[in-house]
């Protein structure tokens, strides 16, 4: 998700490029790779970060989603996913001062640089999950609410460049792989500011049917040599962590409002980021990220397990979301053994679903009525 920032530090981005050159040594713990942008980001862009009211090079005020998922489910993060991403900079190019930052489709090429042979152990066993689209539209945002660029027309455009990238990870053998709708940008405190959340909603709903379209086709056409390959409904996700109950659970008082600001160079911070939903006008606050990474531990477990309020509220609840901090967390702590067992159980390769059944296009979390 794009936060816009002051000049990029060249040399960092230069040594990120280094970086992919060399192939790693193969482990044999299975590994959570993440790709996409700076809801995703754990550090990667830290040299990008101007102000230090952002924790240890995340945009947000503590770990990220992904750093809770790894943890629960035991596997080795590696993350790959740069603040301001794109899907394709063919598309939508991100860059500042003649600094071009990697899309999804560069950091799809960067992994497969990075790890140029994956052995069979983790073409297997390995799960990348995806989380791209939000900074397509906050740059063509403009053009979008003008009608000079046609949403149909760029909705095709990222939807071919995600699916295309989903089939070369296939293609590479890569067997499990999801990726995360567009969360409703339109409750974001930076759309609420432009009173233009009426018009965003209906764009992000779009894109997200196009997306589950032409990547539901790369599924289905390669049931046969997948295992799980999903869509997981981050949309609904954020819609159901809006909800009252889940919002008191978690202890968050402001969903509307961010809790860093800037306004003519001068910068605010609230003394209470955790009851903030938002930590500034686009990047959720810490609490929500644990819910979210604790629920995308449960998916990847699981992708039929029904996230409705009801079942967020009983994950706050086992996991004490709602008096957690950056210091007080699974990460920081060992994971009790209620909270292990609010996770399914591990599939191994051979345990997983025959080749010969259909895979689901789509799981779409459950909206709550």
């Amino acid at each position: 998700m794009q936060l816009k920032i002051g000049a990029l530090f060249a040399g960092a981005v230069t040594l990120l490029f280094a970086s992919v050159v060399a192939a790693e040594p193969i482990s044999d713990t299975a590994n959570l790779i993440v790709l996409g942008d700076s809801l995703s980001d754990n550090g990667n862009t830290a040299a990008l970060l101007k102000s230090e009211a952002y924790w240890d090079g995340r945009y947000t005020n503590g770990y990220v989603w992904n750093e809770y998922t790894s943890r629960l489910l035991g596997m080795s993060l590696i993350n790959m996913a740069y603040a301001n991403a794109s899907s394709n900079n063919d598309i939508t190019f991100m860059s500042s001062d003649g600094i071009t930052i990697p899309s999804l489709h560069d950091q799809v090429h960067m992994l497969l640089a990075k790890y140029p042979s994956p052995n069979q152990f983790h073409l297997d066993n390995d799960a990348i999950q995806i989380g791209i689209g939000s900074n397509d539209l906050f740059e063509h945002a403009v053009g979008l609410l003008a009608g000079t660029v046609n949403l149909q027309d760029l909705a095709i455009r990222i939807a071919q460049s995600i699916s295309t990238d989903i089939q070369l990870l296939i293609n590479v053998g890569y067997k499990n792989i999801d990726l995360w709708s567009v969360p409703p940008l339109d409750k974001t405190p930076k759309v609420i500011a432009l009173s233009a959340s009426a018009y965003v909603k209906p764009m992000v709903e779009r894109v997200n049917s196009i997306i589950s379209q032409y990547v539901g086709e790369v599924i289905s056409n390669n049931s046969a040599k997948t295992q799980s390959v999903h869509i997981f409904d981050l949309y609904s996700l954020v819609n159901n962590c809006l909800e009252p109950q889940v919002l008191a659970a978690l202890d968050i008082s402001d969903y509307k409002d961010a809790c860093y600001n800037t306004v003519n160079n001068t910068v605010s911070i609230c003394h209470n980021p955790d009851q903030y939903f938002f930590y500034d006008d686009v990047h959720p606050s810490s609490r929500v990220h644990y819910l979210w990474g604790v629920s995308a531990a449960v998916l990847t477990r699981d992708s039929t397990s029904s996230l409705t309020a009801s079942e967020l509220l009983n994950l706050i609840y086992k996991f004490n979301i709602g008096q957690s901090s950056r210091d007080k967390n699974i990460i920081v702590y060992a994971i009790t053994a209620s909270e292990s067992a609010a996770i399914p159980p591990s599939l191994t390769a051979t345990e997983t679903v025959s080749t010969s059944t259909p895979v689901s296009t789509t799981v779409y979390v459950n909206k709550c009525h």
